[in-house]
């Protein structure tokens, strides 16, 4: 570790980062989703494909947009991790910074689970949410994210799939796909439910700030809840790898160690050129909000009449999940918008629901309006028989 970066305070812990790292056998699971987001997407004319807004040109903003090494070295860190965690409302003040959201999300699962604990996790859902426990040898159930809420609430879904092996439940916020937020409610009752099950609550929060409101986290919800996130997602800040693990001291604590089997800490150019962008973070922020306005303004004014789309849910945030009849429809139609539109959109077998498609809002509007030209096209050609329903 650099001179100068202090880890969280070291505790005795159930993981085994190194031993089990090295141990894994050579057949895994793999993240195909990714995979195809850096090599499909980009040959397409049109896409909405991307979860993400597309990156900020900071130079022309205005805005901080170099890196250095500069000579207070990782002393940077802590002051870094004390200003996102004073921005989002994180227990203690602070956060654990990771090299991206993917690294954050793998920290945990390292981290706080032992050997035979089964991870419960949202269907439909982002596919290394399921995935990454197993490649480290967790057991992955699942739980149905989007079922209509008059029928049963979301935490009697999540607590009817709990079996006694069950250690940790995952949910994103906004949900991806769909967007879907957590309410204030279910936050409470899924609180209610860790402290009575002994469950931790991992909830990846990369989306959240594509809400209007202040910045906050559902990690101070309690002790039993740990959060991700990153600048990515909304921010437009990809390229740094920045992101984070907020949560109680012993959640950071077990977190570090587990980092060292990983990253160890991220890159110093990327600290301290996020920590000079956090004063204008806001102003990124409001760069997406302004595009997510004008696109969700579009998408109302061309897909209310016109294609036969019912919406079951409105639109919220950077996606929306489109859900067809049939199995295997959403991949089929992701096929056929790719072959006769050049259009990307995600296709629902990462998310394990083979009916959907993912659509993505971030976009600057103009490109988005191609693209959901495209998209129309594409829908009125593609087997008119059975609506397809928003968020279903």
């Amino acid at each position: 570790m650099a001179q100068g970066r202090v880890k969280p305070e070291r505790r005795a812990i159930r993981s085994r980062p190194a031993t089990l790292l090295f141990s894994l056998a050579m057949s895994r699971p793999t993240l195909k989703h990714i995979a195809w987001s850096e090599t499909e997407v980009p040959r397409h004319r049109f896409t909405l494909a991307e979860s993400g807004v597309e990156q900020a040109d900071l130079e022309t903003m205005g805005l901080p947009s170099r890196g250095g090494l500069p000579a207070a070295g990782y002393a940077i860190q802590s002051e870094l991790e004390r200003k996102l965690g004073e921005r989002y409302g994180a227990p203690g003040g602070r956060v654990l910074l990771a090299a991206g959201g993917s690294e954050a999300n793998a920290i945990v699962f390292l981290a706080l689970l032992g050997r035979d604990d089964e991870v419960l996790v949202e269907s439909p859902g982002y596919e290394p949410l399921r995935v990454v426990p197993q490649i480290f040898g967790h057991p992955v159930r699942h739980y149905p994210r989007l079922a209509t809420p008059s029928v049963q609430s979301l935490v009697a879904r999540i607590e009817a799939a709990l079996t006694p092996a069950t250690r940790m439940v995952v949910i994103s916020h906004l949900h991806n796909p769909s967007g879907t937020p957590v309410t204030p409610a279910e936050a409470r009752e899924l609180n209610d439910l860790a402290e009575r099950r002994n469950l931790w609550i991992h909830c990846d929060e990369i989306f959240r700030d594509a809400l209007e409101g202040p910045t906050a986290t559902l990690a101070a919800m309690g002790p039993r809840w740990v959060v991700t996130s990153s600048l990515t997602k909304i921010y437009g800040l990809g390229g740094l790898r920045m992101g984070w693990v907020a949560g109680s001291a012993e959640v950071l604590a077990r977190c570090a160690e587990a980092q060292d089997a990983l990253s160890a800490e991220p890159a110093l150019p990327s600290i301290a050129l996020a920590l000079d962008l956090v004063p204008h973070l806001d102003a990124l922020r409001a760069r997406t909000l302004g595009f997510l306005a004008a696109n969700h303004a579009r998408w109302r004014e061309r897909m209310s009449g016109e294609l036969p789309c019912v919406p079951a849910f409105p639109a919220r945030g950077t996606t929306l999940w489109l859900v067809f009849g049939l199995e295997g429809d959403g991949n089929a139609f992701a096929a056929f918008a790719s072959e006769h539109y050049q259009l990307a959109v995600t296709p629902g077998r990462f998310f394990g629901d083979s009916r959907g498609v993912r659509i993505g809002f971030a976009y600057e509007p103009a490109r988005f309006a191609l693209a959901l030209e495209a998209l129309e096209r594409a829908l009125a050609n593609f087997r008119a028989r059975e609506p397809i329903r928003e968020n279903a």
